[in-house]
């Protein structure tokens, strides 16, 4: 499994020059830039004379488990692909192969002398065909030699701009336009994980180092960003109203314990610790009824808050929906809504006795069909009604609570 490349070249052969490849601005870049000139024949140098570069850390080592085997293919093969160093022996591209090499003991190694005119520059370059990296961590490098080539560009501007002692104020290159489509095709990744990872680049610098460093997909890392500033954005609950209310319709925004899938409620709005629900303050009468929206998976988790809330388990109503959903041991396509009694709250009148199945079409996501409401108002006509976790304006005849509530 070689670091990089698949055959050796023998000795005396002409290095082929590699492809010219796009910047993010779409414009072409030499993948390393050999302008200053690389030699033409694979030499060979004493592996005790070779030093790794300065700067090899902005690319991420290899994994423990794929250098053990890694290495292990050195040893049986020998290396395959000469590393690429300065005239000085300062290793460009081959850090790992020449780790590997020393630990071996080999006495010498083949390498090229190239001269690139950015010695960063051409380490990157050299990492986006390391076969150990992920997509994101291409990404992530892609991003970082974006900036890193931006920032030469622009003290270079600057520069000449003091040179000639004028007023005139550096022009610096743009960034507006990228090509994410070219640089994708580059790095071998999507286009899409290159925007993720830009995002996060620009809003969360420790979190683009996990992505960098393996810990994190560009997308997961992405996500968050866009959950964190939605969140930001949203005002604090307020108090709960003072009550007491003999009717409550609760829709808790419950964590289901993978915040960072695709389909997790958190890529909606804001969730809640189990704990955190059931330590609302609700302001329920003596003698009160709760209506409680449960998550199939998590059935013991409502019936825990409807415990916690004070109310004992009487019933429930099934929403039967027209689409299927998602699911682990079934895809569901019903959703509960648990009913709780508190103190001597009576069931409704008999003749008002409504069917436990309700069949309606989905709205929004987490969005509950609005005959439910109307349901409750009329098996409960004269009770004093709150609803908890509500969204938007208030319906008339109820009292509303909640971060997403409008006047």
């Amino acid at each position: 499994m070689p670091e990089a490349g698949s055959r050796r070249e023998p000795a005396g052969a002409t290095a082929a020059p590699r492809h010219s490849r796009p910047d993010l601005d779409g414009n072409e870049a030499a993948t390393p830039p050999r302008s200053v000139g690389m030699s033409a024949e694979i030499q060979r140098r004493a592996a005790g004379t070779l030093r790794p570069h300065p700067q090899k850390g902005a690319v991420p080592a290899m994994p423990a488990d794929h250098y053990a085997v890694f290495k292990a293919d050195v040893a049986a093969r020998g290396l395959q692909v000469p590393l690429e160093i300065t005239a000085a022996g300062i290793v460009l591209d081959g850090h790992e192969r020449l780790r590997a090499a020393v630990e071996l003991r080999f006495p010498e190694l083949d390498v090229l002398i190239v001269s690139p005119n950015d010695e960063l520059e051409h380490i990157l370059l050299c990492a986006l065909q390391r076969k150990h990296l992920s997509a994101s961590q291409r990404a992530a490098l892609v991003i970082e030699l974006d900036k890193y080539r931006h920032a030469a560009a622009s003290g270079a501007a600057r520069a000449r701009a003091n040179l000639r002692n004028g007023s005139e104020v550096a022009t610096l290159p743009p960034r507006g336009g990228k090509k994410r489509d070219l640089a994708a095709d580059w790095a071998g990744c999507s286009p899409r994980t290159i925007q993720d990872a830009a995002t996060v680049q620009a809003h969360d610098p420790k979190l683009f180092e996990q992505i960098k460093d393996g810990k994190l997909s560009a997308e997961v890392a992405a996500r968050r960003v866009r959950r964190a500033n939605r969140d930001s954005q949203l005002p604090p609950a307020p108090p709960p109203p003072e009550g007491p209310f003999e009717l409550i319709y609760a829709d808790p925004p419950w964590q289901l314990g993978n915040p960072d899938g695709p389909y997790a409620p958190e890529q909606h709005y804001p969730t809640m610790p189990l704990e955190e629900i059931k330590r609302l303050a609700v302001p329920a009468a003596d003698d009160a009824v709760l209506y409680l929206w449960a998550v199939n998976s998590h059935l013991p988790d409502a019936l825990a808050v409807m415990a916690a809330w004070g109310f004992e388990y009487r019933a429930n109503d099934v929403w039967v929906k027209q689409s299927i959903g998602m699911g682990v041991w079934t895809r569901n396509r019903h959703e509960l809504l648990l009913i709780g009694r508190r103190g001597k709250a009576s069931p409704p009148d008999p003749d008002l006795r409504l069917d436990s199945v309700v069949e309606a079409p989905r709205r929004k996501h987490s969005q509950k069909p609005s005959c439910f409401y109307e349901r409750l108002e009329q098996l409960y006509p004269e009770r004093s009604k709150l609803e908890l976790f509500a969204r938007g304006k208030a319906r008339p005849g109820w009292t509303a609570w909640g971060n997403e509530v409008t006047p």
